[in-house]
């Protein structure tokens, strides 16, 4: 189920070997990255950055569990950037970015789980 998106060895280590477990963990990460993406991108459309970068940092947790580690690292370096650096230099390309690839590990997990839904 592995592929370049996500690595799962992390859930698994946790789920101890628990398909079932894995499984449930996948369809709430779906859920809860569709809805964060969803927000970064009503966020974005009225320059709300902090909103975004708070949503980002609960997006890294995530992305973390998941394997995905470029993801994750886009995630915390939006929130840094943000939060920490006030520096709003790339926000939006990386935003898009961030948006652009979580819908795509989105759409895998999805295809490798067989979730139903929207996406």
């Amino acid at each position: 189920m592995d592929c370049n998106l996500y690595n799962l060895k992390k859930l698994d280590d946790i789920a101890q070997g628990n398909k079932e477990f894995i499984k449930d963990m996948v369809v709430t990460f779906v859920e809860n990255v569709t809805n964060d993406i969803e927000c970064i991108q009503s966020f974005k459309s009225v320059e709300n950055w902090t909103a975004i970068a708070e949503t980002a940092h609960k997006l890294a947790s995530n992305f973390a569990y998941l394997g995905a580690t470029s993801l994750h690292t886009l995630a915390v370096d939006i929130e840094k950037k943000v939060l920490m650096e006030h520096n709003l230099t790339g926000i939006v390309e990386k935003t898009d970015k961030l948006c652009h690839e979580g819908i795509l590990l989105v759409g895998e997990l999805k295809k490798d789980f067989c979730i139903k839904g929207e996406n």
